[in-house]
């Protein structure tokens, strides 16, 4: 023992260390987090839902139009209880409202077949309405149907009607 101990006086012991790691400023070491995990294949366009299907659909036809150097200018758009409008995209500068029909068999028909003179003059009054709330600068104004056939391979074959109605 010193002389300061046995006095009663301040004792200095060497200061101990987690894990044999110094102190640091922030605290204590932070806890390991494990590697992220690799993302999930996609899964095979013929298992997923109808839904799913309908969605994948319509992000096919998106990235197509934006390969054709359109500008997607808004997604699956609610207006109320109306609609929706799939996609609305420039082209050029005609404002174009693109519905997206996707089907995985020939069963009900060809996926253009359900955009029936109902279903236009809905999407009309659907146009009608957007056009009112929030009008993107065009100067032009267009219906397109975009067909996406899913085929059971894993092909897909786009087809684009343009000007509908």
């Amino acid at each position: 023992m010193n002389s300061a101990t046995a006095a009663g006086g301040p004792r200095t012991e060497a200061p101990s260390h987690a894990a044999g790691r110094p102190p640091t400023a922030q605290g204590p070491a932070p806890a390991l987090v494990p590697p992220p995990l690799p993302p999930r294949p996609p899964r095979p366009l013929r298992s997923l839902s109808t839904a799913e299907l309908g969605r994948r659909g319509e992000d096919i036809a998106a990235e197509r139009l934006e390969a054709e150097g359109w500008l997607v200018v808004e997604r699956n758009l609610r207006l109320g209880r109306r609609g929706e409008l799939d996609i609305i995209a420039l082209d050029g500068d005609t404002l174009v409202f693109v519905e997206v029909k996707t089907r995985r068999s020939f069963v009900t028909g060809v996926p253009q077949a359900a955009v029936t003179p109902d279903k236009l003059a809905r999407l009309r009054r659907l146009v009608g309405t957007y056009l009112m709330e929030r009008s993107t600068p065009h100067r032009d104004v267009r219906i397109d149907v975009i067909a996406v056939h899913v085929h059971l391979d894993g092909t897909v074959l786009v087809e684009h009607l343009r000007a509908v109605g």
